[in-house]
């Protein structure tokens, strides 16, 4: 991304350590324009429920009733499945090897 400030002084963002989250640019720098354009997902037109449920929340208004219905038959069947997920332990014994048989 390119940002420029009220001067009109370009700064290209310098990179933080891997942990950092943001680009390191002017207070009162903004935006110019994005460095790579969006991609746009094509609306898919499938009946899969787990492939209904990964796409944007922006293609739901172009869904079929056919669709609609297998996506709330897939969102009912993940929280059925998570209601009865109970959670268990395991134990692990961890023995010293002993070389001499007794």
């Amino acid at each position: 991304m390119v940002y420029r400030d009220e001067r009109g002084v370009e700064y290209d963002p310098v990179p933080f350590p891997t942990h950092e989250v943001t680009d390191a640019v002017a207070v009162d720098a903004r935006r110019v324009h994005r460095s790579a354009p969006r991609r746009t997902t094509p609306p898919y037109t499938g009946n899969d429920g787990a492939e209904l449920a990964q796409q944007p929340r922006s293609h739901r208004r172009r869904w079929t009733d056919w669709q609609w219905l297998a996506f709330e038959e897939h969102r009912r069947c993940v929280q059925e499945l998570s209601a009865k997920d109970e959670p268990f332990a395991a134990v692990m014994v961890v023995r010293p090897h002993d070389p001499a048989p007794r």
